[in-house]
């Protein structure tokens, strides 16, 4: 479903994603760790054609993007194949829920806006937010505009989800509806990749856990491993500071 083959991406003299290679099947949920800085983000945000990536190559589903061959129209069939949630949920806030939701689907993929309309309710009704297809942005919650931004993703039906620190803005008390959200789309089956500092769900959601660090992948487990019997020095280090 997904395989990045050594993917490199610096920005001026700085190299942040220093050779990256990794591979997710379908309906596997990864959650990715790591202390700030290390190219977590910037790691999503190549795979989502957000950012140019330097070398290297990138496949979602039946999509390759190879940075020696770059092609436009490769890049944002690519792009189209994976929806991204960010950390400040990023809604049009003169749009309300639902019209923040069509958008893309009317707009981009051409689809008629009573089908568009018909998916959104049910999306809305998916993360909790049907009563609030009317609002705008600025009416809801921030635990709600994430689930409305989730809802928003989904509507474009991609093939893989890519949530970037989703829960980061929020309060602690907002913080669980959006992660039950997260947590019913991996057990439908959906294929997530995550960024997060929630190690509680990396724990319990999670196929595998991926630890970056330094602009590569330093260690990859399964949760109970990755939390248990960590390998690496720098591994044990980044958890103990979770622990104290």
């Amino acid at each position: 479903m997904i395989a990045v083959e050594q993917l490199k991406k610096s920005f001026g003299p700085n190299p942040v994603l220093r050779g990256v290679s990794m591979s997710q099947r379908k309906g596997e949920t990864i959650v990715i760790i790591g202390p700030s800085g290390c190219g977590k983000s910037t790691f999503l945000r190549c795979l989502n054609q957000l950012e140019t990536i330097d070398s290297g190559r990138v496949t979602i589903a039946d999509i390759t993007f190879d940075h020696e061959a770059a092609d436009d129209d490769v890049q944002l069939r690519l792009r189209l194949r994976a929806g991204m949630v960010f950390q400040s949920f990023n809604l049009f806030p003169h749009l309300t829920v639902m019209e923040n939701i069509i958008i893309a689907p009317v707009r981009v993929n051409g689809e008629p806006t009573g089908s568009a309309e018909a998916r959104a309710r049910e999306l809305l009704k998916k993360v909790g937010l049907l009563d609030r297809a009317g609002y705008f942005p600025s009416q809801l919650s921030g635990g709600q505009q994430q689930r409305a931004a989730i809802a928003r993703a989904l509507a474009m039906q991609p093939d893989v989800m890519l949530f970037d620190e989703p829960t980061s803005a929020l309060d602690p008390e907002l913080r669980g509806e959006v992660l039950r959200v997260m947590r019913d789309l991996a057990e439908e089956g959906m294929t997530m990749l995550v960024v997060t500092h929630e190690m509680n769900f990396a724990r319990a959601v999670a196929d595998r856990v991926l630890f970056f660090d330094g602009g590569l992948i330093a260690e990859e487990g399964m949760p109970e491993q990755i939390f248990t019997e960590p390998r690496c020095d720098r591994m044990r280090e980044f958890l103990r500071k979770f622990t104290e």
